[in-house]
């Protein structure tokens, strides 16, 4: 099996062209062995999920997006400009400007090239919901306050005094699987600095990442709603880069950031690793 293995803000994925790829049955358990491989030495230990690119009869391609536990997600911001690059590069599109399917609809993405290379994208990523506004969440921890916010997929975001001492790996896990949460959320963990937003997520499926586009997306909405409004468009340091997110407060959120294609080649199914 081809795979090709990208970069968006150092989230990091196995992306497959569905046109000339013989996919198993079972993509799910596929996702859990790939991503749990080392595929090339220039390559991280564990990727951040398997992105399959397929025809589509309305947009450029459509992109189906398996988390390393082989679960579904509707979404992904850091995986969409990943599949715009991998789409524009494999013929799917004649344009740097084209539009990619996935579960939750059609997303708008423009390349951007520097010297003639792409190295990055813009991506529209849907209209915002906000579901709940200082919802109070019991934890080992003690109750938290959250915004929560429907990217497409769900969101969890708390504002705290700094995020790089915020025990994610605790309360990350917890939120997740919350009883309020019965389909289960991402977590996003975010400080306010320096006019930014700081930011760690802990990703359904996945867990702590270096990043997270709706990630950044659900918690720009959030803070643009506070009391003391964070304003838009902001920049949101992740572990793994930065990502600009913008938003006019009524129609689709805008989403900024780096993509790059890390490695191509062929793959022995057999000798990839089970997990």
């Amino acid at each position: 099996m081809k795979l090709t293995i990208m970069a968006g803000t150092a989230n990091v994925f196995a992306v497959v062209d569905a046109r000339h790829e013989r996919l198993p049955r079972d993509v799910a358990q596929l996702a859990r062995r790939l991503c749990a491989t080392q595929l090339a030495p220039q390559t991280p230990a564990r990727l951040d999920g398997l992105l399959v690119v397929a025809p589509s009869e309305r947009a450029s391609c459509r992109m189906t997006i398996f988390n390393p536990d082989g679960s579904r997600a509707e979404a992904c911001g850091n995986g969409l400009r990943c599949v715009a690059q991998f789409a524009r590069s494999r013929g799917f599109a004649a344009s740097d400007c084209l539009c990619v399917e996935t579960d939750v609809g059609v997303r708008d993405v423009e390349l951007q090239r520097e010297s003639g290379r792409i190295v990055g994208a813009r991506a529209t990523m849907g209209t915002p919901r906000v579901l709940r506004r200082d919802i109070e969440l019991a934890t080992s921890r003690g109750a938290v306050l959250a915004t929560l916010v429907d990217m497409g997929n769900p969101h969890c975001v708390l504002f705290v005094d700094d995020e790089r001492t915020e025990a994610v790996e605790v309360l990350g896990p917890e939120l997740e699987r919350h009883a309020h949460f019965p389909k289960r959320t991402n977590v996003e963990f975010c400080a306010r600095r320096e006019g930014k937003l700081w930011l760690r997520v802990w990703e359904r499926g996945v867990g702590e990442t270096l990043a997270c586009g709706t990630g950044a997306c659900a918690t720009a909405v959030a803070a643009s709603l506070l009391d003391d409004p964070t304003r838009l468009p902001v920049d949101v340091e992740v572990r793994g880069g930065r990502l600009n997110v913008a938003w006019d407060g009524v129609g689709e959120v805008v989403l900024s950031g780096p993509c790059e294609e890390l490695w191509s080649g062929e793959v022995d199914e057999r000798e990839v690793v089970q997990s």
